[in-house]
């Protein structure tokens, strides 16, 4: 569902509006650390991927500054819910493409589904329903880095956030990966990504408790 902001009472309108007319987004990469998850993963033989879609996307459906948008009416706003939509390679042609699984905060309901779908492309090359309530994901593991970033032609009425990580090696006694987030300053500022990517972290610390069965 779709929540309409009411602009004269908005805490936010005066940093909204500014930064709207700045046309402003920005991107941060930090070291992820998914030593815990992995382990996890890999006793129950396990993805990766889908898990940390999985994770993303339930930290974000508890903070609203990433679930920005605007509604059918030009208003802006909110969704209650996102979805996760993520790239996939072709296998034929070697060519990026886009999936969409619902999203479900029962971890091993929505990997069923995921895993279905990214099989299902594979396979038959199946693609999947598109949502407007969707935040967007993608993953290069085939490298690390150190920054990556975004360029539309312009982020004026796009306010999804963006997603992507890349190659996990070990770090320290860890195992670690970058992580990029790419927000309009619009609809978050730093100290929103901040709280996002402590929730992101406390998720992937303790996957016994996160990825149960709920």
């Amino acid at each position: 569902m779709f929540h309409p902001i009411d602009l004269n009472t908005w805490p936010r309108r005066a940093v909204f509006e500014h930064f709207m007319d700045l046309d402003c987004s920005y991107s941060l990469t930090v070291p992820l650390s998914i030593g815990p998850l992995l382990r996890f993963l890999r006793e129950r033989e396990l993805r990766l991927y889908p898990a940390l879609v999985w994770a993303v996307t339930a930290a974000v459906n508890r903070h609203k500054e990433f679930r920005m948008a605007y509604g059918p009416e030009g208003q802006v706003g909110y969704y209650g819910l996102v979805h996760p939509e993520y790239t996939v390679l072709d296998p034929v042609n070697h060519c990026m493409d886009s999936l969409n699984t619902a999203y479900d905060p029962c971890f091993p309901a929505f990997y069923r589904a995921m895993t279905a779908d990214l099989d299902r492309f594979q396979r038959e090359g199946t693609r999947t329903v598109s949502r407007e309530n969707s935040i967007l994901l993608s993953c290069v593991p085939w490298f690390s880095y150190t920054d990556v970033s975004f360029h539309p032609k312009s982020s004026l009425m796009f306010l999804r956030p963006m997603f992507v990580w890349g190659k996990y090696q070990p770090q320290g006694n860890g195992v670690t990966l970058p992580f990029t987030l790419q927000v309009h300053h619009a609809a978050a500022d730093g100290y929103h990504c901040h709280l996002l990517l402590e929730e992101l972290e406390e998720l992937l610390q303790t996957p016994e408790a996160s990825f149960a069965p709920s």
